[in-house]
C-alpha cells in the first residue's frame, strides 16, 4: 500500500512537476483527489478487508475487544430461535462480532430479527442504528443499557480539520492533505496514531422494546401515563442522566408505576 511517507517523497523528488500540477487550474482538482484518494479511500479498503480492526499504532486488540477472545454465545431471534457462535464486543464498532466457519470476522445484519445476544453472563441488545448495547439493569417496565465504544480524543477543532504553512522542507506530516487554500494547506487528523478514549453511552428500552437516549425528556416520554408524579420526583432528585448509579436510582423509582 501507498503511505503517506511515500508519497511526501515522491512529490518532493518531482517537485518541479508537482508545483506545475497544483498551480494548474485544469490538473489541480483531478491531483487533489487523486491524492485524497490514496491517503483514505485506500486505508477503508484494507481495513474493510481485515479480521482485527485496529488503527495502526493506536489501540491493541486487547483493548479494542471486551473480552480477551471470541467467547461462546448465543443469538436469540424474535421468532423463538437460537444459534450459537464465537463472539466478542468491539469498542470499535459498537457491535458484536462473531467468527463464522471460514474463521472470518463478521459483524451481523438484519437486527431487526434479533431479540438479545449472550456472552457468558452478558446481555446485549441489538440495534441497527447506533450499535449493540449492553444490558445494565431490568426494572421490569423499563431497561437500562448503555454502549461502550472508542473514540478519537479531542474536539472537532484538533481532530478534525486544522490549518498548517506549508513548508516543503518540513518532516513528512502526520496527517491528510486535503486542499490548498491561499498558501495553507487543510489537513485531515492532526495525527497519524490519534488517541483514543473510551465513551458510554445509556438508553432506555420501553416495553415496546423501542431505544430512546437516556434524557429527562425521553424518561417522561416513556412514562407519560405518570408524568406528574415523574416530574416532581425530578424535581426533588437532581438526577444526571450520564451517571449509572443516577440512572438506576430514578428508574428504580419508575419501576412502581
Amino acid at each position: 500500500m501507498l503511505s503517506i511517507t511515500s508519497l511526501y517523497k515522491f512529490l518532493n523528488a518531482c517537485k518541479p512537476f508537482g508545483l506545475t500540477i497544483l498551480n494548474s487550474s485544469p490538473m489541480k482538482p483531478f491531483f487533489l483527489l487523486l491524492l485524497a484518494f490514496f491517503l483514505v479511500v485506500l486505508p477503508d479498503f484494507a481495513l474493510a478487508g481485515t479480521t482485527n480492526c485496529c488503527p495502526d499504532g493506536g489501540v491493541t486488540a486487547q483493548v479494542v475487544y471486551q473480552f480477551n477472545a471470541f467467547r461462546e454465545g448465543t443469538v436469540y431471534f424474535k421468532n423463538g430461535k437460537h444459534s450459537k457462535a464465537k463472539l466478542n464486543y468491539n469498542y470499535l464498532h459498537g457491535a458484536i462480532e462473531f467468527i463464522d466457519g471460514s474463521k472470518d470476522t463478521l459483524v451481523m445484519t438484519n437486527k431487526g430479527r434479533i431479540d438479545y445476544i449472550t456472552v457468558d453472563q452478558n446481555i446485549f441488545y441489538a440495534q441497527e442504528d447506533n450499535g449493540d448495547m449492553e444490558l445494565v439493569a431490568d426494572f421490569g417496565n423499563i431497561m437500562l443499557v448503555k454502549k461502550t465504544h472508542l473514540v478519537v480524543k479531542g474536539n472537532k477543532t484538533n481532530v478534525s480539520e486544522q490549518k498548517y504553512v506549508a513548508n516543503p522542507e518540513a518532516a513528512t506530516p502526520t496527517a491528510l492533505l486535503i486542499s490548498n487554500q491561499g498558501g495553507e494547506f487543510r489537513w485531515q487528523n492532526n495525527t497519524v496514531n490519534p488517541d483514543y478514549k473510551f465513551k458510554t453511552e445509556y438508553y432506555f428500552i420501553d416495553r415496546n422494546h423501542v431505544f430512546h437516549i437516556a434524557r429527562r425528556a425521553n424518561l417522561l416520554k416513556v412514562f407519560d401515563k405518570n408524568k406528574t408524579a415523574l416530574s416532581n420526583y425530578l424535581k426533588q432528585n437532581d438526577i444526571n442522566f450520564n451517571e449509572e448509579a443516577q440512572l438506576k436510582k430514578v428508574l428504580q423509582f419508575c419501576s412502581t408505576f
